[in-house]
């Protein structure tokens, strides 16, 4: 019995984070970035004027609130770190190991394109939150 679930498991872990995923991922990621007519490039004066130009810019960003509750650079540092994160940095250097330099290349491609697979659920109201519940929802 164990051993049907493995290979059921496996099986469908080879089809979900295989190659299928990753093309599918690149491309909606082209898509995307075609469709917002290159929202990374058109916007990036403003998303650095608004997070690493504020922070030197402007002191209520690094300034604790009133009630004593993280500021906004403290928080910018966690998601960061929650986004990063140690798995990334070793894979980097397993992919550096593996592929050579121009694994670095691939990576900030697929980077570039990948931004906009989470422009939408980050700019949505609600986030990701409020898109998995309207999924799930329709799917009720």
């Amino acid at each position: 019995m164990i051993e049907t679930i493995t290979k059921v498991n496996d099986y469908i872990n080879g089809l979900v984070w295989g190659w299928p995923a990753l093309i599918l991922l690149g491309f909606v990621g082209v898509l995307m970035t075609c469709l917002t007519k290159f929202f990374q490039v058109s916007h990036f004066r403003h998303w650095i004027k608004n997070t690493i130009g504020a922070i030197f810019g402007d002191k209520h960003v690094t300034k604790h609130t009133e009630d004593k509750s993280i500021s906004q650079f403290q928080s910018l540092c966690t998601a960061l770190a929650a986004t990063v994160g140690t798995g990334n940095i070793v894979g980097v250097a397993g992919a550096i190991a593996i592929g050579g330099p121009g694994a670095v290349f691939w990576m900030w491609l697929i980077a570039f394109f990948g931004m906009m697979t989470k422009l939408p659920t980050t700019t949505s109201s609600g986030g990701l939150i409020l898109v998995l519940i309207r999924a799930l929802t329709l799917l009720a």
